[in-house]
């Protein structure tokens, strides 16, 4: 009993620090160990949106690289037609190119039964890629004539200076004369935006 009591005199500073010491430990673990927790959350939170960013800059990366190989193939193919002072987004955009068109087909003694076209057509791949370079026209010719006709004015538009796709040909027996077909074919014609002609 007396060793207990000398020894608490003795320690009794040295107790009363210690009792003090795990008291102020047990009221700051819980602040502490939320604070690490919110430490690790936010760490992996900064990870994640460092992933997100690289897998956009990625995606920017490849657009980019999409867009300059497709300006590379453009530039060793045909050039893109370009009207300079038509309004944008409208038919004169594609200057003559209409005409050249419709003077293929004559030339090659095609009868033209009838044209429809629609600007920037939604379904076109080209110009969803890039609305912001170029324009596109979708022409549907409705034709009569024969297969070397079709032929003629086929190479025609092949040879033609400016880029024309070749979407579509339709071709049927002509029921009142068999020498002559029922010809359908679409044509996409492209057109340099002006804003971008001055910027590529």
């Amino acid at each position: 009993m007396e060793l207990d009591e000398k020894f608490f005199k003795n320690y009794k500073e040295l107790i009363i620090v210690f009792f003090i010491l795990v008291a102020v430990l047990f009221v700051c673990y819980q602040p502490i160990s939320g604070a690490i927790k919110k430490t690790k959350l936010t760490k992996a939170e900064y990870q994640k949106q460092i992933s997100k960013v690289k897998d956009v800059k990625n995606e920017v990366a490849s657009i980019e690289d999409a867009k300059n190989q497709l300006i590379d193939k453009q530039n060793k193919l045909k050039p893109f037609f370009e009207q300079k002072g038509a309004p944008e987004n409208s038919v004169s955009s594609f200057g003559g190119m209409f005409e050249d068109v419709v003077d293929y087909v004559k030339m090659n003694s095609l009868m033209l039964r009838s044209i429809e076209y629609s600007l920037n057509p939604k379904d076109d791949e080209f110009f969803q890629k890039f609305p912001l370079l170029y324009n596109s026209c979708r022409v549907r010719l409705y034709m009569i004539g024969t297969y070397a006709q079709l032929q003629g004015f086929l190479k025609d538009i092949s040879v033609y200076p400016y880029f024309i796709d070749i979407t579509e040909i339709g071709v049927f027996p002509y029921k009142k004369d068999i020498n002559y077909l029922i010809i359908n074919v679409t044509l996409t014609l492209y057109s340099k935006k002006q804003k971008a002609a001055t910027a590529v």
